[in-house]
């Protein structure tokens, strides 16, 4: 399987530089920059429109919906939902990161209204995230993970996806994707991504980008692995200087050096 997947991989990230699909990216303004850099860097156009009297129609010029809930407004919740509805009607691919869900009722409702009305091809949050979501045990302190379990989050993140009929990804020391029936760990990246603010919310916008060309599973995973790889090689310097670096190589990062550096399992 890796073998194969791994050419679903390469395949992916070279057709989303030839199609340059638009994705449209309703997320939160202290990662919006990042975010839009982000997708540009990987071949994709990025638009971040989020007033609700727009959405639905930038959605429909769009190949693929990401939505992210680390800053919710009232505008923001109400564009979400109009947004996935939208997207869900016409066959676009949805992308959708529960930041925070913990934290507060509003996260946990706007999350579980969109996960009953417009539900994602793809489920991204870290292991509290998840964990909260499928109704188990977490433990988190605002937007980080306190204890983290990889075996059994991997469990429970594969009865979520076969409940939702979608894909789950856990980011983390090893990240997790799952269908419910195919499970990959991945173990790229480097502490210091978690020192930036917004690097989480770039592998989401990478999904939504990815999700454009390739089916949910490969985009979730090829997103992940893509920006872990990426901080590695941008791993020499202060976090100032890592952060364009990260850039830096998100723009310039080489086929070869992806399936060289892709560490899964």
């Amino acid at each position: 399987m890796t073998s194969t997947l791994r050419k679903t991989l390469l395949k992916a990230r070279n057709d989303l530089r030839t199609a340059a699909p638009l994705i449209h990216c309703i997320t939160n303004p202290i990662a919006i920059n990042d975010c839009a850099n982000a997708v540009l860097a990987v071949g994709a156009k990025p638009i971040m429109a989020e007033h609700p009297d727009e959405v639905e129609a930038i959605t429909r010029l769009s190949s693929a919906l990401g939505v992210n809930i680390g800053n919710i407004t009232d505008a923001r919740r109400i564009s979400i939902l109009k947004s996935a509805a939208t997207a869900k009607d016409c066959g676009i691919p949805v992308s959708f990161d529960a930041v925070g869900v913990t934290c507060s009722a509003l996260r946990r409702t706007l999350t579980h209204d969109l996960l009953s009305t417009a539900c994602p091809d793809i489920l991204k949050g870290n292991d509290a995230e998840i964990r909260a979501i499928a109704g188990a045990h977490f433990e988190s302190r605002g937007i980080d993970v306190l204890r983290a379990d990889t075996a059994k989050t991997a469990e429970i993140a594969a009865g979520l996806a076969r409940t939702l009929h979608n894909v789950v990804l856990v980011t983390g020391k090893t990240d997790i994707v799952t269908d419910g029936s195919r499970t990959v760990f991945c173990e790229n990246g480097v502490p210091r991504l978690a020192l930036v603010t917004g690097t989480g919310c770039m592998v989401h916008a990478l999904s939504a980008a990815y999700s454009a060309v390739c089916e949910p599973f490969a985009a979730a995973l090829l997103a992940v692995s893509t920006l872990g790889i990426c901080g590695e090689l941008a791993d020499t310097a202060g976090l100032g200087t890592f952060h364009i670096h990260l850039l830096d190589q998100l723009s310039t990062l080489s086929d070869g050096d992806y399936d060289r550096l892709l560490r899964i399992h």
